[in-house]
């Protein structure tokens, strides 16, 4: 099994603002004040790079889109320092205190974009003040938003999926493999779509389906997978396993080039 996109990327293009690839190091030495509030002691190393890119890319172009996107790494950022900070050092009493510093920055930040945000009609921001903060305004702006195509990036696909899970199941499915569609190569994809298919289509007993998003998932990283589960669901009407492993390499090779088209289970 070919493996997808198993970590994260550090680098951001910037080509709208002029800018040539950065990567971390570039940027902590250009723009030393985006880096040394958030503490580099091992923990959380994926995020924090995540964050300062964001917070590079939002200094730099100030827009919705960017704050969108800084809004969400430092929320990922915030909880993994969370965990992080409940980690006491025994001889390095400092990096505790470093830990708790940086989780409080990462909610004094998530505050500011927040406030900053709010009035925005951006349609990722208005999914993001509906879902955090249950805005019933934000959610009809998303809503006009999704019915007047707007929502033509992954994110907010998935966005729009997720707020379909609860209305319509297949609906918030077709919207999934619609996020993926709209990934090109070379993207990092969104794993979380991976383990909501794996969820969805399980409960709906598609197992056949489950089972081929479970090992897309796996392929791509992701840890924890109950491959257990969806096999001794199976054990009265047996998964052609060859055959679903198979179907699971060509949607990565088609993710990976940017070609995604939906499986098709017979």
């Amino acid at each position: 099994m070919q493996r997808l996109l198993s970590s994260l990327s550090l680098l951001i293009l910037l080509s709208a603002c002029g800018e040539k690839e950065l990567n971390i190091t570039q940027v902590c030495q250009d723009k030393p004040g985006l880096c040394t509030d958030l503490v580099e002691d091992g923990h959380c190393r994926v995020e924090r790079s995540e964050t300062i890119l964001a917070r590079f890319g939002e200094q730099k172009l100030p827009s919705d889109a960017n704050k969108y996107r800084l809004l969400l790494d430092f929320e990922k950022y915030s909880k993994c320092m969370e965990l992080a900070k409940g980690i006491e050092h025994i001889k390095l009493k400092e990096k505790t205190t470093a830990r708790v510093n940086s989780y409080m920055v990462s909610l004094n930040e998530i505050k500011r974009l927040t406030d900053e945000t709010v009035t925005s009609d951006y349609p990722g921001l208005l999914y993001y003040h509906w879902s955090r903060h249950q805005s019933q305004t934000h959610l009809e702006k998303f809503e006009q938003a999704a019915k007047a195509g707007q929502l033509n990036t992954p994110d907010l696909k998935f966005a729009l999926a997720r707020y379909y899970i609860e209305k319509d199941k297949k609906l918030a499915i077709t919207t999934m493999l619609d996020a993926l569609k709209l990934y090109k190569a070379g993207d990092v994809v969104d794993t979380d779509i991976y383990t909501s298919l794996t969820t969805l289509y399980f409960k709906q007993n598609k197992l056949a389906e489950s089972y081929h998003w479970a090992l897309v998932a796996q392929a791509a990283g992701v840890e924890r997978i109950e491959f257990d589960m969806i096999l001794k669901s199976a054990k009265d009407n047996a998964l052609d396993k060859d055959k679903i492993e198979t179907l699971a390499d060509e949607t990565i090779a088609g993710l990976e080039l940017g070609q995604f088209k939906a499986p098709v289970f017979q």
